[in-house]
């Protein structure tokens, strides 16, 4: 049975490909067309990804700073002017005595004087000062005068201020007259003289100053030997009054030491 339908199933078949060889328009009858069937593949969208965001810092406005330096504080230049002429009044005093004759001896004595000061550096000055100092009127029978020249050096506290306080020290020499008997009897001294003080200068303007000090006084006063003074006396107009040359007696020629003040007031004129 089986053998006949495989023979049946070959004919079939080989009189069909006789048929399409021969007829090939029946045989695409024969058989419906082959369709070919699409199906529709899903449709896949890329989307390109979205750019990243861009932050946008806005700049505040341009500004333009000006730097300005504070002017810095200097202090007035150094004038030119090292030379001050000045004018100045001073009273001095001194404890002891000259030659021993009478108690006015070395009491106060007014006095003025003039002095030249010229600066080294910016805080040392020199001075140099000549004074005339004498007895106040009082007394006609007795009097003394004495010319102070002295140099000292002033060291200036202060010197860019207006109020300056100072400090001083030197030597010098006073040249010192005695006169007695109204001036019957005058004896003469060379003494050396030192002095130290302290002071305060105010400035009036650029080129004018007033001052005042004190002024402490060692003065070595050679007064020469007894013997010679009152051979001086006894020789002189006064040797005829009876009993002054006497008094030279009480002179003790080893006594050669005074010490003392000075105060004065002045005011300076600067070049």
């Amino acid at each position: 049975m089986n053998q006949r339908l495989q023979k049946l199933l070959f004919a079939a078949g080989a009189m069909t490909a006789l048929v399409a060889a021969v007829h090939p328009d029946v045989a695409s009858a024969a058989y419906p067309p082959y369709v070919r069937v699409v199906r529709p593949r899903p449709v896949v969208i890329v989307r390109p990804a979205p750019p990243p965001p861009v932050y946008v810092v806005e700049q505040p406005p341009q500004r333009t700073v000006v730097v300005r330096e504070e002017p810095r504080y200097e202090p007035p230049a150094e004038r030119s002017n090292l030379l001050g002429v000045g004018f100045r009044f001073n009273t001095m005093a001194l404890e002891g005595t000259k030659l021993n004759v009478t108690e006015l001896e070395n009491s106060a004595m007014p006095g003025f004087g003039i002095q030249l000061q010229s600066k080294i550096s910016r805080h040392w000055g020199i001075e140099l000062s000549v004074d005339y100092i004498q007895t106040a009127d009082g007394d006609s029978s007795f009097a003394q005068h004495t010319v102070p020249v002295m140099l000292s050096p002033i060291f200036y506290l202060f010197p860019d201020s207006a109020i300056n306080p100072y400090a001083l020290f030197g030597v010098g020499v006073h040249f010192t007259t005695l006169e007695y008997m109204d001036g019957l009897f005058s004896h003469t001294l060379f003494e050396i003289a030192g002095q130290a003080g302290f002071g305060v200068q105010v400035k009036l303007g650029d080129s004018f100053a007033v001052s005042a000090d004190m002024r402490f006084l060692t003065i070595f006063k050679n007064i020469g030997e007894r013997s010679e003074i009152s051979s001086e006396c006894y020789t002189s107009q006064a040797g005829g009054a009876y009993g002054f040359c006497d008094g030279l007696a009480n002179l003790d020629s080893e006594d050669k030491m005074n010490f003392g003040m000075q105060f004065q007031v002045g005011a300076t004129y600067f070049f």
